[in-house]
């Protein structure tokens, strides 16, 4: 049977990290053929050009790189916002070609300018729910941006290939085996089943049939795998037999007694930097925002509360899922 590795829950703030580990720019490079450019634009005529007090006046002055596309009430766009608008649109859209995706995304933003200026207009950022939901999000982007200074430095090429050399690097092909098994409660049906495949039993099929494991199902296939995958005392057993061979013995575990056959043996050899890429910066990233986050709570006094007031650690353990609570009056 293979054995369960449970992976330890990835904090929800290290995702906020990732986020930023790669900037969020933008999906849109230059175009191809120029956007529609503020001055070709006959509505804004001589006294709303780019440039003229009206529009800039209160703004900060903007690169030539940066083209205002729109106005809305006065107030300007420009080329770079379209990025956000990108990020929003469904996957299938994202790789047409610039010339498609302007208009779309420029009413993306057009119309978003023209809500917020609408909800400005009514006051509802004064309103007690919006107020939580700003701050909120205020706080969100804080987090990301505090994670991102602490963790992405330590996320360097260099450190990646240097957790490569340690995990991989110069080690040998490893050794995995393709395995099946039959799970039954008790010795005496072991032995007896292990009787019946030494008669000539088909394994799979004696195993769809009195497995008591789920994989049964699929013949007791628990597919390839290595020593350190699965508990010691079924990968003794399992790594000592050749391939169609059935251990002599049942092997006996918290969950009954197995009888294991071996199918395939294999060697694999360690994976390029390339195909882990990605995985070990990830696990650098995860490592890096857990330091920063036990690095700020160090800084800070810190205490936590049952729902009822009770002080966590030492209170009732109430049967809820709410692990911090406010102190109550």
């Amino acid at each position: 049977m293979r054995q369960t590795i449970i992976v330890p829950h990835l904090c929800l703030l290290s995702a906020c990290a990732a986020a930023m580990l790669v900037p969020a720019a933008h999906l849109l490079a230059q175009p191809s053929k120029s956007p529609p450019a503020a001055a070709q634009d006959p509505g804004l005529g001589t006294t709303l050009r780019r440039g003229d007090p009206k529009v800039d006046q209160g703004r900060p002055t903007q690169a030539p790189k940066d083209p205002l596309i729109a106005l809305v009430e006065g107030h300007p766009i420009y080329l770079s916002q379209l990025g956000r608008a990108a990020q929003a649109l469904p996957e299938n859209l994202r790789g047409l070609p610039f010339d498609m995706l302007y208009p779309v995304l420029l009413d993306r933003i057009v119309d978003h300018e023209v809500v917020v200026t609408i909800a400005r207009r009514e006051a509802m950022e004064n309103l007690p729910e919006v107020q939580q939901e700003i701050q909120a999000a205020t706080d969100q982007i804080l987090e990301g941006a505090y994670l991102s200074q602490e963790a992405n430095p330590k996320v360097t090429e260099s450190a990646i290939q240097a957790r490569y050399n340690r995990q991989f690097a110069n080690r040998p092909a490893a050794e995995e085996i393709r395995a099946r098994h039959i799970l039954v409660t008790s010795e005496g049906e072991a032995r007896k089943v292990l009787d019946d495949l030494r008669k000539g039993a088909d394994f799979a099929t004696v195993a769809r049939v009195l497995s008591k494991d789920p994989d049964g199902a699929n013949g007791g296939d628990l597919g390839f795998f290595r020593r350190e995958q699965v508990w010691p005392s079924f990968g003794d057993v399992a790594f000592s037999i050749q391939p169609g061979q059935v251990g002599p013995d049942p092997v006996k575990n918290e969950f009954g007694w197995h009888i294991i056959k071996v199918e395939e043996k294999r060697l694999v050899a360690p994976p390029s930097y390339a195909d882990v890429h990605d995985r070990l910066q990830q696990e650098l990233l995860s490592a890096a925002v857990a330091q920063a986050v036990e690095q700020a709570r160090a800084q800070l006094s810190i205490r936590r509360f049952n729902i009822d007031g009770s002080t966590l650690d030492t209170g009732p353990k109430l049967k809820v899922g709410i692990s911090d609570a406010p102190p109550t009056d």
